[in-house]
């Protein structure tokens, strides 16, 4: 029996099929103009995404991205850490004429932009760490328990080799009767690492990070309850240069990270 040929897209049909050329920062003078490049980037990154269409072989006839969301969080001589979100989708043709459809949502995106230089590290590919708090099921008052991310701007991702490359970074945190809460050593092969269920506890902490051979950074941490954002959006980062910094990425709920954590399977699991 000869199978059926796959149906052609009718000629009067409007299709999308170019994808868009992503920019590239030649010069980012200000926060401005690094918002800016951001902004044009993730709307033509996530534009491409919807015109492949995640592997699909049915050309788009739509496609349709939201307003995009852009904030810097830390700014340094050499360049500008900021966080994104863009959203969007698309319709595909069909010969059946029955609904087909994707959505991307392209949110938390964290960004190093300087002069020639841009990294991106998506808030959907990352390492999550086992976590110190094991009984998420038991919320209590708090609900769920303190987390921490720990960025790396400088190396550039193996995602074939997950196990190689990066730094290792140390991170401890005690406190305010100086016990410790947490001591691990963490690999940055991977770009994002997610480190959840530090503690349950409201009070104050002290968290110090160290690059072997490097830089070191300490800060006080004092978070307060899941209403805060100190409770889940503590970044350590890793910059561009290779030094250390401790910030709360949280400019607005927007763009700020989420407040659900990425790891929740791992924490059911322990």
């Amino acid at each position: 029996m000869t199978p059926t040929p796959e149906s052609t897209v009718p000629p009067d049909t409007r299709t999308l099929t170019e994808e868009k050329p992503l920019p590239r920062p030649d010069d980012v003078p200000t926060e401005a103009a690094a918002r800016s490049f951001v902004e044009t980037y993730e709307r033509r990154y996530v534009y491409n995404e919807l015109v492949d269409g995640f592997g699909t072989s049915r050309p788009a006839t739509d496609i349709c991205l939201e307003s995009t969301a852009v904030s810097v969080v830390y700014a340094t001589a050499d360049g500008y850490y900021l966080l994104s979100t863009c959203r969007g989708n698309a319709h595909y043709y069909d010969p059946d004429g029955s609904p087909s459809r994707a959505r991307r949502n392209a949110a938390s995106v964290a960004h190093f932009v300087g002069e020639g230089v841009h990294r991106r590290i998506p808030f959907n590919a990352y390492r999550c760490a086992a976590p110190v708090v094991t009984d998420p099921d038991d919320r209590g008052d708090d609900g769920a328990p303190a987390r921490f991310q720990i960025y790396d701007f400088e190396t550039p991702p193996n995602y074939e080799r997950t196990d190689r490359g990066g730094h290792e970074v140390g991170i401890r945190i005690t406190d305010a009767d100086g016990e410790v809460v947490l001591e691990r050593g963490y690999r940055t092969s991977l770009p994002l690492t997610v480190q959840p269920g530090v503690t349950r506890t409201a009070g104050e902490f002290s968290l110090s990070a160290d690059v072997a051979d490097g830089d070191r950074a300490t800060h006080d941490w004092s978070p307060p309850g899941t209403a805060d954002p100190a409770w889940w959006a503590l970044g350590v980062l890793i910059t561009h240069a290779g030094d250390v910094i401790v910030e709360t990425l949280h400019p607005n709920d927007t763009v700020g990270l989420p407040d659900t954590s990425l790891c929740a399977r791992m924490d059911r699991s322990g």
